[in-house]
């Protein structure tokens, strides 16, 4: 039987045969929950200090088999894009970034585009009165004023290349 002591919470093990967690104190295995984030997750508690913590599961096995805390600025990945699937094979302790950029390259996540960015100043509206005004003729410097953008995101969402689903 392969068990890793999990450094901080001592009570704790990751059991690499069975994959599951056990808690010495307790004299139980602990069964994790599945999260609304879509991560299992389960309470570790301090018996020292009596402080209970909400733990995702990735992030415990990790830290088990490494036999430290993850480093700051860094995550846990799963390789394959599941959420469920907590094998350490599966696992892998990277960047912040490159979590971000694995997601994006593998459709885990999408760029909001238009009105749904945050940081966007226009709505899908804006945009169509913009080639509407551009097409009866007005100036692209008087567009900017209208909107209060510059002239050159006008000629970026005429051009296409900002707002690209609309025109």
């Amino acid at each position: 039987m392969r068990l890793h002591q999990h450094p901080i919470y001592e009570d704790y093990f990751y059991n690499e045969d069975t994959h599951e967690i056990y808690c010495e104190y307790l004299d139980q295995i602990i069964q994790p929950s599945l999260h609304s984030s879509g991560y299992y997750v389960f309470m570790v508690e301090d018996f020292v200090e009596s402080v209970k913590k909400s733990y995702r599961l990735h992030r415990f096995i990790m830290e088990c088999l490494l036999g430290r805390k993850i480093r700051e600025g860094h995550v846990i990945n799963h390789i394959d894009g599941d959420k469920g699937n907590n094998l350490p094979s599966n696992l892998e302790e990277v960047t912040i970034s490159r979590n971000t950029k694995h997601a994006y390259e593998n459709n885990l996540a999408k760029a909001k585009k238009g009105s749904d960015n945050a940081q966007s100043k226009l709505t899908q509206k804006d945009v169509e009165k913009i080639f509407e005004l551009r097409k009866d003729g007005e100036k692209v410097s008087s567009i900017a004023v209208m909107f209060e953008i510059s002239p050159k995101t006008v000629y970026a969402i005429l051009g296409k290349k900002r707002w690209k689903h609309v025109g």
